[in-house]
């Protein structure tokens, strides 16, 4: 931007005629690269101006046309530069130096600069280009003319092919016309054809009709007949159903009767094995409380007659509570017994036809009545469980109240022994000491308290023996009842009570 505006004028547009003689008497005797150092120098003098310019048209405006720069400045900036630039950077060592013309003929010249000479040559070829892109368009625009006058030509031709097509169109829908009207004049003889054949055809379905009517007279007839058979054999066949359903109605009532008098022997044999079972539960109770009678007698008379008053007012209050139950199912049985014979004499009394509904109601009830049955036998049973199981449980937990009260009385009872036999012993030890210092006469009574000592051991001895006894007499009591108790939680007891008859 700032070299090449100056070499391609040679600086011709930026100096005056004068200035310019004496740039080039320099630049003449100097190195070819002396003109390089000069367009440098020219940059570096118009320093000033350059640095106000901002746009690139000024800049343009500057490297062609004439300036206020002295050339003097500009020879003496450029020999400046020329020797301050080392020998390895300077242009002289790139370019040829000067030579004289030869005589006659010029030498020849190959140094010209290329990217002119390119320059030209692409100038050209963008012109052959552009002619080329004429010629193109051109063509194109006469091939376009040719088009539009040969679609001119066939819709010419396609206008005149369509009037000729619509003319024989035309001729066409009069030959169809005629040959409607033709095919009009057949369908109206046809049509006077069929309806003959139609008459014809008519007479001869009704004729055909009344034969069919009389056959079907006929078919009716028997058929009637064979109805009136079919409805008697079939009054005959209800006659004996219904004979069959009073038969089965009355073997059905005794079935029922059977299977009551069964549910009943069911019902007595369950009340016997509940009852074996509680005789057998009671022995068991029995000699547990046996066994605990003889412990208690012998620790206790008071706590036994106690036992005894609680458990006579146990049993009469179950015995209470048995003939409450008893009285219960009494009155249960006789009002199942009213029932059934209200029940029997409403069947007595209801008509043959209302038999069959009636065995159905009275299976349904009896049904039922077993079931209220047994779940009133559950719901019995259940209740006896729980007050026999508290029962149990308060036995239980006297039995173990009375077992750690005679454990702790066996106990007080063995250490008031220790007590004794530890206070006799230190007693003869305290005599055996002032024996040493009295006289003969205390000595006397020494010799009796020894006579007495082995017949005090000896009791002491077989006391304890006793007690050790008793204590394993406990344990085995204690063990007993545990085993009870676990065999009692292992299985099912029977009912208390038997629930007779429903």
């Amino acid at each position: 931007m700032y070299a090449w505006p100056l070499l391609e004028t040679v600086f011709s547009e930026v100096l005056t005629r004068e200035e310019w003689l004496i740039l080039w008497d320099h630049v003449i005797s100097n190195p070819p690269g002396f003109l390089l150092m000069l367009t440098a120098a020219y940059s570096i003098c118009a320093r000033g101006p350059l640095m106000q310019c901002r746009e690139m048209d000024d800049f343009q405006y500057f490297f062609h046309h004439r300036n206020a720069v002295d050339v003097r400045q500009v020879v003496k900036e450029a020999y400046r530069l020329s020797e301050a630039t080392p020998d390895e950077l300077h242009p002289n060592n790139k370019l040829m130096p000067f030579s004289p013309l030869t005589h006659g003929q010029y030498p020849v010249f190959n140094k010209y600069p290329k990217f002119i000479v390119d320059y030209q040559i692409q100038e050209r070829e963008r012109i052959r280009q552009e002619e080329m892109e004429y010629l193109r368009k051109r063509q194109l625009s006469l091939d376009a003319q040719r088009m539009t006058l040969r679609r001119q030509q066939e819709e010419e031709q396609w206008y005149h092919q369509q009037a000729l097509l619509l003319e024989a169109e035309e001729k066409r829908r009069q030959m169809i016309s005629q040959e409607e009207q033709k095919l009009a004049d057949q369908r109206q003889r046809l049509t006077a054809m069929h309806r003959e054949v139609k008459l014809k055809e008519l007479q001869l379905l009704d004729a055909a009709r009344r034969k069919f009517l009389h056959f079907q007279k006929q078919q009716r007839e028997a058929e009637l007949r064979r109805l009136d058979d079919e409805m008697q054999r079939k009054a005959l066949l209800r006659d004996q159903e219904t004979q069959a359903a009073i038969e089965e109605a009355e073997i059905r009532n005794l079935e029922l009767q059977l299977q009551k008098k069964m549910f009943e022997q069911e019902l007595q044999r369950e009340f016997a094995v509940s009852s074996l079972g509680l005789r057998s539960e009671e022995d068991v109770e029995r000699k547990q409380s046996e066994l605990e009678q003889r412990i208690q007698r012998r620790l206790q008379d008071a706590e036994r007659e106690r036992e005894l008053e609680v458990r006579k007012m146990m049993q009469q209050q179950l015995a209470g509570a048995t003939q409450r139950n008893v009285d219960m199912w009494a009155g249960k049985e006789m009002e199942h017994r009213f029932r059934m014979d209200h029940l029997e004499r409403e069947a007595r009394q209801v008509q043959l036809a209302k038999l069959s509904t009636q065995n159905r109601a009275l299976e349904q009830e009896v049904h039922d009545l077993m079931h209220r049955c047994e779940e009133d036998k559950d719901h019995e049973t259940e209740a006896g469980l729980r007050e026999l199981a508290l029962d149990k449980e308060e036995r239980g937990q006297d039995s173990v109240r009375r077992l750690a009260t005679m454990e702790s009385e066996v106990l007080t009872g063995r250490q008031h022994t220790h007590n004794l036999a530890s206070r006799g012993v230190d007693d003869r030890k305290h005599v055996g000491w002032n024996a040493s210092l009295h006289d003969s006469n205390t000595m006397a009574s020494l010799d009796d308290h020894g006579d007495e000592l082995p017949s005090r051991v000896k009791f002491e001895r077989d006391r304890r023996m006793f007690d050790e006894q008793e204590m394993e007499l406990l344990k085995e009591v204690r063990r007993l009842r545990q085993k009870l108790a676990t065999d009692n939680r292992n299985k099912r007891p029977p009912p208390l009570s038997a629930a007779g008859d429903c």
